[in-house]
Formats: structure tokens, sequence, C-alpha cells
């Protein structure tokens, strides 16, 4: 086993990791369609059909529509037209549901020895929505304060680039080979982590990662993040 150096910063990403998009308008358009969905089916097909994305690259977002909508119990016949509307429901202002223990995650990640930041492919909005949801913010708030804030299009750097992890990394004046990155995707998150020299941590709740066993690690659950970091950190 590589002996690795102690974690001392930690970059989370946004979406998938700790907010999705708003259920009501996507569970809508659901169920108009004859799908039984909740928004636990939401999250759980999230991750599925972010790993179909991963294991057809490159991404697409009409591949993972599908899948998204295939997932929730959408048959080919009504596909197309479904597609289009989950289009407009899940994009990036509409993902302001925070993901089911993020505020507590964020909250004991932020009581430990470690430098915390967000690094987001987003529209410009996710600092808000990470402030409204009361997850984190840079700053005194409602939620966990962090060091930084990186939203790809404040920037004109997104992931996988890692231009931005590495403009993080300095804000945060941290090395890449003492910070790990949680990322939901293999294809945008993990590779573009190893890319930059961070280590990635891939949040795969359900095991649905389509690369072999071995390549990265794996966080299955939000809720152990701080544990993890206390084992690997100063």
């Amino acid at each position: 086993m590589i002996a690795r150096p102690p974690v001392e910063a930690v970059l989370l990403d946004a979406g998938g990791v700790l907010i999705m998009p708003a259920s009501e308008a996507v569970l809508s358009i659901l169920r108009a369609a004859g799908a039984r969905a909740d928004e636990r089916l939401l999250d759980r097909v999230h991750y599925l059909a972010t790993a179909v994305n991963d294991a057809c690259p490159p991404r697409d977002r009409g591949r993972y529509l599908r899948a998204f909508a295939r997932g929730c119990g959408i048959g080919d016949d009504r596909l197309n037209g479904v597609v289009a509307e989950l289009g407009a429901a899940i994009n990036g202002p509409n993902w302001t549901r925070g993901v089911p223990g993020a505020v507590e995650a964020v909250r004991k990640l932020g009581a430990l020895p470690v430098s915390v930041g967000v690094v987001s492919n987003s529209v410009g909005v996710v600092a808000g929505q990470l402030r409204r949801a009361g997850i984190c913010q840079v700053g005194p708030g409602p939620g966990t304060p962090v060091a930084v804030v990186i939203d790809s299009a404040l920037v004109g750097i997104a992931k996988p680039d890692p231009a931005i992890f590495r403009l993080a990394l300095r804000q945060l004046r941290a090395s890449p080979e003492r910070a790990v990155y949680v990322g939901d995707t293999a294809r945008i998150d993990v590779d573009g982590a190893l890319a930059a020299g961070l280590r990635p941590l891939h949040l795969d709740p359900h095991g649905d990662c389509p690369d072999p066993p071995g390549r990265h690690e794996h966080l299955r659950c939000l809720d152990d993040l701080a544990a993890w970091v206390s084992a690997h950190g100063r």
C-alpha cells in the first residue's frame, strides 16, 4: 500500500454530494407520465444515471436524462417527451434541495483540523444555493463556514480541468498531495482530481461506479466523511 501524507484539506463537489434538484417539478413530470416516484427514488436514480454516463465517455447530458427517466420507470413510448421536460427541471438553478445528512456532515467536517472548500461545475449560483440550504458559506451564515466556494461559471474553468482544483488549493494554501476531493462522478470529479494530484473520494452510495475495483477510493455514505477524514488526517 502506498503511504500517503495526512489529509489537511477537503474539497467537496456540490451537485450530487451536497445538493440535489428541487423535487417538486421533477416528481410532477414523472407522475404525470405514470411513474410512481418519490424523493428517495430521485436520489437513487441520480447516482445510477451518473454511473451510466460515466461508463460511456464523453459524458452527455441527454444520456444522463434518459437513464434518469428510465430508472424512474418511464417507458420508451413516453421517454422523449419526459426527457425534454426533465431537461428544464434538472438544471443548474434548480439544484436547491439539500442532500439528506449534508448539513450535519459538513458541520462535523468543519469541526476537524482541516481546511474545507467547495469546487462545483455550476452556473454562477452555487454559493447562494448552499447558503440557502443551510449547508455552508464563506464566512458567517446559516451553515458551516468554509474557506472557499469555487463556481466554474464565475472562474471560467470547469472540471475535469485540473486548473479549477489548483485554483481552490491556492486559496486554501494547501498542497494537492494533502488534499482530498469528494465528488459523485468518475469522469468529471475523480479524473479531474487525479489530474490535479488530489486524492479522489467517490461518493457512490449504491456501488454503481463503472470503474474497475481499486482504481480509486469510494465513500458509500456522506455521514461517514468526517470519520474517514479523521482516520486519514493529522
